[in-house]
């Protein structure tokens, strides 16, 4: 069996890993772009089987060996949620008749990483696979009921090594102004944490725009902080986003990047009238709904630096001019040192709330080429609506046969002022 993997970056930071698996490596699927738009309207007809495996892995992250799929029981879950740290999770349960996957030091242990692969199986009976992210496994729950054996497992993507307790600081940790923080963030993934291994050594996704930054505010952490908020203070001065990509690469991105949503590519459309949808549902929370945020920041000569986003665009039917000034929790940050990251922040976090607080929910069937801060576009004629492009915020999906997912998006006709 030989194999093709092809990558794809998208303006959100993320990346896209296709692979092809044939007796010839031919690869057809994954060489030309028709091939791709071709296996889109196989999805859209519904003649592909969405299919799943998953890899136990070395501690390099290596393949160990795979889960055989009869061994998973049908109805675990995968999740992915568009936020700055950890994005990605993943249950499922193994059948465990003979104790083959009783939970010891030799397997499903403390900070044991598996690899998850969703995949679209061809009439022909090829599958092309796509990896959704490497995980941690944060809990193994063995049972018993008469006739019954079997093992939950639950996973994080890896960020959750920052935060859990491999993460957390048994000292002040102090960082200088002027601190490299690409050099930072590398030191940082090596740690030791007493096992012979480092936390990561995977490459670290640093943007072009964030080579050769510099910390130009001085962060201390005390005993009991975590790694993860350091490194989110770390993204917050070089007024950037972090989390772990699908291949299992931290990555860096700037705010003013992924948050340009009008250069996004639409990852697919759906219609209603196609059955491409099969429950749409909105929810305006009209309660908390935000038009403008507030962000303070303050530098070590006792400077101040104040921005105020507002949703002043006519356009937008949240805007302050149709409803009010709707104003969010205030936000103080001593890592905002400058007038211009302020500005970035305010932006952003106003964004952010607008995606929160109007979303849709839609079951879709199975679509693997979907990632979140990401484009998709919906006609359906009883919510008026034509190719409206929404900003994937979530994505969903049970390791069943179900062939469906479950996403949540914000139409991005209320972010124009940010577009």
């Amino acid at each position: 069996m030989s194999t093709l993997t092809r990558y794809f970056s998208f303006n959100s930071g993320e990346t896209l890993s296709i692979t092809y698996e044939d007796d010839d490596a031919s690869g057809a699927y994954v060489n030309t772009e028709s091939n791709i738009a071709e296996l889109q309207r196989s999805i859209s007809n519904n003649i592909v089987q969405s299919v799943f495996r998953i890899y136990v892995l070395y501690p390099d992250e290596t393949i160990a060996y795979e889960i055989p799929p009869e061994n998973i029981k049908s109805g675990g879950s995968y999740s992915e949620n568009y936020q700055n740290g950890q994005r990605r999770s993943l249950s499922f349960t193994l059948y465990n008749f003979d104790g083959e996957y009783m939970p010891n030091i030799n397997q499903f242990w403390v900070g044991t990483r598996l690899r998850f692969e969703m995949g679209l199986k061809l009439l022909s009976g090829h599958t092309i696979w796509f990896q959704k992210g490497i995980f941690i496994i944060t809990s193994a729950a063995p049972s018993e009921t008469p006739g019954s054996r079997e093992v939950t497992i639950s996973a994080s993507d890896k960020f959750c090594l920052f935060e859990s307790g491999r993460g957390i600081l048994g000292s002040t940790y102090t960082i200088p102004v002027n601190t490299d923080i690409y050099g930072l963030v590398r030191s940082i993934q090596f740690i030791d944490t007493g096992n012979g291994y480092p936390l990561d050594t995977q490459p670290v996704l640093f943007n072009r725009a964030l080579v050769n930054k510099r910390t130009q505010v001085e962060i201390t952490k005390s005993a009991g902080d975590s790694l993860g908020g350091l490194l989110l203070e770390v993204a917050t001065q070089m007024s950037a986003e972090v989390f772990y990509n699908s291949v299992g690469q931290l990555v860096f991105a700037p705010i003013n990047e992924v948050t340009a949503d009008v250069d996004k590519p639409i990852l697919y459309h759906y219609d209603t009238n196609n059955g491409d949808i099969s429950q749409l549902d909105f929810n305006l929370d009209y309660n908390n709904v935000v038009n403008r945020v507030i962000v303070i920041g303050t530098s070590s000569t006792g400077g101040t630096f104040t921005h105020t986003a507002v949703n002043d665009d006519p356009a937008s039917p949240l805007c302050y001019q149709r409803i009010g000034y709707h104003t969010g929790e205030v936000i103080t940050d001593s890592n905002i040192y400058a007038k211009h990251l302020a500005r970035e922040r305010a932006d952003y976090e106003l964004r952010n709330q607008l995606i929160m607080k109007s979303t849709i929910s839609a079951t879709i069937l199975c679509n693997p080429f979907l990632e979140v801060n990401n484009l998709i576009s919906i006609s359906d004629e009883f919510f008026d609506l034509r190719r409206a492009k929404f900003l994937i915020q979530s994505i969903g999906c049970s390791l069943d046969f179900s062939n469906q997912m479950q996403i949540s998006a914000t139409n991005i006709k209320n972010l124009p002022f940010l577009t």
